[in-house]
């Protein structure tokens, strides 16, 4: 009996530790906007959990474009793209790691195109909450919690500037291997 109280709690660990975090490759900023098919600033109006033309359930993220940075958009667009994972007839899919969004947030979206369809680049990685300091200066800010890194040369940038963010936009151009 010790013997299977021993491998039950092991088993437990091991399945909490694969559900607390998703590993990723950590990307530095300048490269993951090159990655990025789109980076826009603007504000959450819409989430809506349905299903994709795969029939997986996503959340569908609605934004009202105010500075499209990167990429085919246009100021005051409405701009949507998913998630993975939500709540739809009674089932809840989570995907950890995932950036999650809620009404009326300003971010700033790192986004890619996977076949056809556009999602955060790198799950949370490629979202970021817009604030305002005290002195009226904007910062992104993310968070990485549910996030394993593999690949980490560089402290992983969690607060930055707006300004240096755009900056890095305009010096990314595109992508090349």
């Amino acid at each position: 009996m010790r013997k299977s109280l021993v491998l039950a709690l092991l088993c437990l660990v091991m399945v909490a530790a694969v559900a607390s975090a998703t590993t990723v490759v950590y990307v530095p900023m300048r490269r993951s906007v090159q990655m990025s098919d789109l980076v826009l600033v603007g504000y959450v109006v819409g989430v809506q959990a349905e299903y994709n033309r795969d029939g997986e359930i996503v959340t569908k993220v609605d934004v009202l474009v105010e500075e499209p940075l990167k990429g085919a958009a246009e100021p005051g667009q409405v701009f949507s793209f998913h998630a993975w994972g939500g709540h739809l007839d009674g089932v809840n899919v989570e995907t950890v790691g995932e950036a999650s969004y809620r009404m009326g947030e300003k971010v700033l979206v790192q986004l890619e195109d996977i076949d056809g369809e556009y999602h955060t680049l790198g799950l949370s990685f490629g979202k970021w909450n817009v604030l305002r300091d005290k002195s009226g200066s904007q910062w992104i800010a993310r968070s990485l919690s549910d996030l394993n890194m593999v690949g980490v040369d560089e402290a992983p940038v969690e607060q930055v500037p707006l300004d240096r963010m755009r900056r890095v936009v305009r010096e990314a151009g595109p992508f090349s291997n």
